[in-house]
């Protein structure tokens, strides 16, 4: 949570990560720009909270989310349409995906659920290497 609030410039009072009655330490050393004590107006700080939001959800979007294989030579692609996971598929470096018609052919379908839509939302959120591609 500490490393969300900092990267879309939230307060820590407002997020509930630090319990004050006052202004929030971060306001104090500059780190904050006082949404806590009303500093900037409530629109201007929910469009970053629905930007994380958006960003970290996969609902009603079509996306490929492209990461490291099994091996050096290998990519991983999962494949989600309408917000729903389709499934996953390996492919070499040397092989171009550059429709997602080639995708759909070699992918390999999966069961869409609750389990699986946190899984993939939670490595999207950790993942240092993986590429989204939104079509």
């Amino acid at each position: 949570m500490f490393r969300i609030t900092s990267h879309y410039n939230l307060c820590q009072k407002l997020t509930g990560l630090y319990d004050t009655t006052k202004e929030c330490f971060q306001y104090k050393i500059k780190e904050c720009d006082g949404a806590c004590i009303g500093k900037i107006v409530p629109a201007e700080y929910n469009s970053r909270v629905q930007e994380f939001i958006n960003n970290n959800s996969f609902d009603n979007q079509n996306m490929v989310l492209i990461d490291r294989g099994r091996t050096v030579n290998e990519r991983s692609a999962v494949l989600i349409e309408n917000g729903i996971y389709k499934g996953y598929a390996f492919y070499d470096l040397n092989y171009q995906i550059n429709t997602i018609e080639i995708l759909r052919n070699i992918i390999i379908p999966m069961q869409n659920n609750r389990d699986t839509r946190n899984i993939i939302q939670s490595h999207i959120r950790k993942s240092k290497s993986l590429k989204i591609k939104r079509f």
